[in-house]
């Protein structure tokens, strides 16, 4: 018995190796999700704008100048949006693309569903009220609430309300919406010529485009913008002339947005600014998307 005492010993803590092993193994991914939760990072572009929600169509909240130090707190599930604390303790919402950190974005809590699917009964029916009241718009491919806000002159936030929308980050191509009327929107400044626009206060390039119906990309072209996210209240932006019919594109199994940039001679980046695509890995078979 005495000579069997070692093997037993040592088939025992072989056990107990292999069970603690496992144990860390299933624990191990919710300690490092915690851990990433309070890491920091540092902005890495000119000026940052904080917003609402996890997308350029949520309002500014502030905005925080180069090399400013925030705090992670979470992730939306898609995209590369993540939430933010400031050090006055303000919560939003920046894009990491324009963060530096080590922390491993994919790895933080989600704190915003952006795969809301809004319900059928939420969908208003057809059809136009005579007299001024409010008419229906039937949305189109590469559609923000903002363009359609400043294409009839509202907000978008009236928009939502008027659809009961829960995510006025998601619309989707062929969905009805109820446009209402008397937006309080303020007028835009007399322009000092056709080709320039002056921004107002709420601006964004995505509204701006939609109003003299060009595109987000060709005014960050024309002015050699280096942050499309980025534009301020009396800053003078040229606008080029409006595009050609707009083209678009069905994807196919097998396609990517290099390939159908390529194809079309755009670059990726401008067929993400004029879709509103966060992640350029995520698109599918049958997507219409708008070619720039």
């Amino acid at each position: 018995m005495n000579g069997n005492t070692p093997t037993k010993l040592l088939s025992q803590l072989l056990s107990l190796t292999l069970l603690l092993a496992f144990f860390f193994m299933i624990a191990a991914p919710a300690f490092t999700v915690e851990a990433q939760s309070g890491s920091a990072a540092a902005v890495n572009t000119g000026k940052l704008n904080v917003r609402t929600g996890p997308g350029v169509i949520f309002a500014i909240i502030t905005s925080v100048p180069y090399n400013t130090t925030v705090t992670l707190v979470g992730r939306a599930s898609t995209g590369t949006w993540v939430q933010v604390r400031l050090a006055n303790g303000t919560i939003g919402w920046v894009n990491s693309i324009h963060l530096r950190s080590y922390a491993d974005y994919s790895l933080l809590p989600i704190t915003y569903d952006t795969s809301v699917v809004v319900p059928p009964e939420t969908v208003p029916p057809p059809g136009n009220v005579p007299g001024g009241g409010p008419g229906v718009y039937t949305v189109r491919a590469g559609d923000t609430l903002q363009i359609i806000a400043a294409r009839y002159g509202t907000t978008w936030q009236a928009i939502a309300a008027a659809n009961n929308l829960p995510n006025a980050n998601y619309i989707y191509t062929g969905q009805r919406l109820v446009i209402p009327t008397g937006g309080t929107s303020p007028s835009p400044q007399p322009q000092p010529n056709p080709g320039v626009y002056v921004v107002q206060a709420g601006d964004t390039l995505a509204v701006i485009a939609g109003r003299y119906g060009t595109t987000v990309a060709a005014i960050v072209s024309a002015n050699n913008l280096p942050n499309a996210n980025y534009i301020y209240t009396g800053q003078r932006l040229v606008i080029p002339s409006a595009p050609a019919a707009p083209r678009y594109y069905t994807v196919q199994a097998g396609d990517n947005l290099f390939r159908i940039a390529l194809r079309y001679g755009v670059s990726v980046a401008a067929i993400q600014a004029a879709n509103n695509i966060f992640n350029p890995n995520a698109i599918y078979a049958g997507q219409t998307l708008l070619i720039p």
